[in-house]
């Protein structure tokens, strides 16, 4: 007769134990097995905090790893805690292990008063268990650059500028941009030092000898966008059929965004501008004579949210049009549960526990996809959610919590 495995300890991960979790991330995501590649990796997660499924061996069998920024939303920024290498060892499977290492990351977050928790799913079905819905959408652009006429003049200047003279600028957009932009998650440095392309990122095949940077400068001589981007050399029939792919382009402004779009379209020899990890209501193909000469090739689910403290997430959003809606959250891990008055206006939000009647029925996971307005309420009643919930109220918490435009996260983790 066989008996069991025994279960993995999870527990906080030791120094010494972080390049054995990164090699088991980079692994288990068919990446390198290098052990170089994990030290460097592990060299980048100090600070960070890393639980571990650890057998009685010493054998690290499972990672998940949070580190701490923030989010902006319409009101002051909101904490957030960005989970990121979630992995399990593939002869691990079916133990438990990650529901383990779930409710230890959210436990750990909940005690640093951490309100919401961000993370980028591999796969769809897995983090609805623990309470993340699909808050923010992403999407690519192939922009076809021989068509592309904008419909504004030019205006400003751009200037060339090398990978180590593009990061700074990259780094201080980004924060411009975030500004404005609903769902924008704040950054470490070495982000963009490697999004410019002064280092690459460990483990990576990178195109670095083809990554180019440009910035723009207003009328009054400030930098108010920054892009970066690689080419890629393509001849068809003794024609140039040349391409070049966005890493990052943000503008503090829609101008200076427009400005550098048109700098890519009017690159030599290119045809072809890719950018992937755009806002799906980017208002490029708007800049366009025929805005068809953009066209939208991928969308997709990119960030999901799992909100832990109701009243400080949705506290911090605002709504054009006034209103209130009492919601009901189911949450099996009780960090969201309860019956909540949310009342929205222009100038502030206030949100508490109430004894009203419930008007809209929600789960933890429904209530993540709807707190960042990137997901209709509405739509997910009809897709059969949000059950027992009145319509009117339905659709008075939509009017209430979509966003316009739908949120956008700049860089991912």
């Amino acid at each position: 007769m066989t008996t069991a495995p025994e279960a993995a300890t999870v527990r906080l991960l030791t120094g010494d134990e972080l390049p054995e979790a990164a090699r088991l991330v980079g692994t288990t995501m068919l990446g390198t097995a290098d052990p170089a590649v994990a030290q460097s990796w592990a060299g980048m997660w100090g600070g960070r905090v890393t639980h571990g499924a650890v057998e009685g061996d010493g054998r690290v069998v499972g990672v998940a790893q949070w580190f701490r920024s923030d989010v902006s939303v319409e009101g002051p920024p909101v904490p957030a805690a960005c989970v990121t290498a979630v992995a399990v060892a593939a002869d691990q499977r079916r133990r438990g292990h990650l529901r383990r290492l779930m409710a230890a990351e959210l436990a750990s977050i909940a005690e640093a008063e951490v309100p919401v928790a961000l993370l980028v799913a591999a796969e769809w079905p897995i983090y609805g268990r623990y309470g993340y819905g699909p808050a923010i959408e992403a999407c690519a652009y192939d922009l076809d650059a021989a068509a592309a006429r904008f419909v504004a003049p030019p205006s400003g200047t751009i200037e060339l500028v090398d990978p180590v003279g593009l990061q700074p600028h990259l780094e201080a957009v980004h924060e411009a941009r975030r500004n404005w932009t609903l769902g924008a998650v704040a950054r470490e440095s070495y982000v963009f030092e490697r999004i410019a392309g002064v280092v690459e990122w460990p483990g990576f095949k990178d195109d670095l000898g083809q990554r180019r940077g440009a910035i723009w400068r207003d009328d009054t001589g400030a930098v108010q966008g920054a892009v970066a981007y690689a080419v890629e050399e393509g001849w068809e029939r003794n024609r140039p059929r040349g391409k070049a792919t966005v890493h990052l382009l943000v503008g503090a402004t829609p101008e200076a965004e427009r400005e550098l779009w048109r700098h890519l379209c009017d690159l030599d020899w290119v045809t072809t501008v890719h950018a992937g990890g755009r806002g799906v209501e980017d208002p490029l193909p708007h800049l366009l004579a025929d805005a068809r000469a953009a066209a939208q090739v991928d969308r997709f689910d990119c960030i999901w949210a799992r909100v832990l403290d109701v009243p400080r997430v949705l506290g911090a959003r605002r709504s054009a049009a006034p209103g209130r809606v009492v919601v009901d959250v189911h949450d099996d891990l009780g960090y969201a549960a309860g019956r909540w008055s949310l009342d929205l206006g222009p100038d502030g939000a206030d949100v508490s526990t109430t004894t009203d009647v419930a008007e809209v029925h929600l789960t933890a996971s429904e209530l993540g996809a709807l707190a960042f307005g990137g997901t209709s309420a509405r739509r997910l009643q009809q897709a059969g959610g949000l059950a027992g919930s009145e319509p009117a109220a339905v659709a008075r918490l939509d009017q209430l919590l979509r966003a316009s435009p739908a949120p956008w996260a700049p860089t991912t983790f």
